[in-house]
């Protein structure tokens, strides 16, 4: 698979008319980087996977441990079968790597492989934050625009308990 560019981010945005604020930084490789500028909404993404069958893209806030339990139930799934994804999983399914993973690379699952999860608490933040496939800035919206966004990418996200 060819990999996510940020010009293909940002014409996505433009294209839906989403109304966005960008902030250019030095790389951010994990939630902790000491480059990640102060400010920035507190949110993680992550690739999970039901063994080999089932994907899910998870999008919560960074304060949260993600509770396997409770996310295996919601999902109705068995806890076991609850794994990160590997990074050939993300190179193949969303074309970034790790310290890249944001939900504006969905538009790369084109079969509709990746379920989209969204923490039921992003709700609250003022803003949402998401790499726009590079990790050298950050795009900032508001979560209604982030689920126009995923909509318009063909992937309705459910609303998870964390």
């Amino acid at each position: 698979m060819k990999m996510a560019t940020e010009r293909e981010a940002i014409n996505l945005l433009n294209v839906l008319h989403i109304r966005y604020r960008r902030i250019d930084h030095p790389a951010i490789w994990t939630m902790d980087d000491p480059n990640t500028p102060p400010g920035l909404p507190p949110v993680k993404n992550l690739l999970l996977k039901q063994k080999k069958r089932d994907q899910f893209y998870l999008y919560l806030t960074d304060r949260k441990r993600v509770n396997f339990k409770s996310l295996a139930d919601q999902l109705e799934i068995a806890r076991s079968r609850l794994n990160f994804a590997s990074e050939e999983e993300l190179e193949s399914l969303l074309g970034v790597v790790s310290g890249m993973v944001t939900p504006l690379a969905l538009m790369h699952d084109t079969k509709n492989e990746v379920e989209v999860l969204l923490d039921a608490d992003l709700q609250q933040l003022p803003e949402i934050s998401a790499h726009p496939n590079i990790n050298t800035a950050t795009i900032l919206m508001s979560y209604q625009n982030l689920v126009k966004v995923l909509e318009k990418m063909g992937h309705t996200p459910k609303v998870i308990y964390n």
